[in-house]
């Protein structure tokens, strides 16, 4: 389900050619998934051993994240890494 919802958003932003908006788009699941779960950039960048920062230009689609980091960050939230990719 996951590689199907990735799939799924990754042809929207190659056909629309827009590589920020696939970056957006995981940046602000990530902010909403953080959100639910009552913790801060910061709590969450602890959580992970990254700087604060790095989940500031995470959220915001500043910067492209390895799968790793997406996977700390999943495991870190207590969620599936698809619900990074619901569309």
């Amino acid at each position: 389900m996951c590689l199907v919802n990735f799939v799924k958003i990754l042809r929207v932003c190659t056909m629309s050619n827009d590589v920020e908006l696939f970056k957006k788009t995981l940046g602000k699941q990530v902010a909403r998934l953080r959100k639910e779960k009552g913790l801060t950039q910061a709590e969450l960048s602890a959580l992970i051993n990254r700087d604060f920062q790095s989940i500031s230009r995470i959220e915001s689609g500043k910067v492209n994240s390895s799968c790793y980091i997406i996977f700390q960050i999943a495991k870190a939230l207590d969620v599936n890494v698809s619900e990074f990719f619901k569309i």
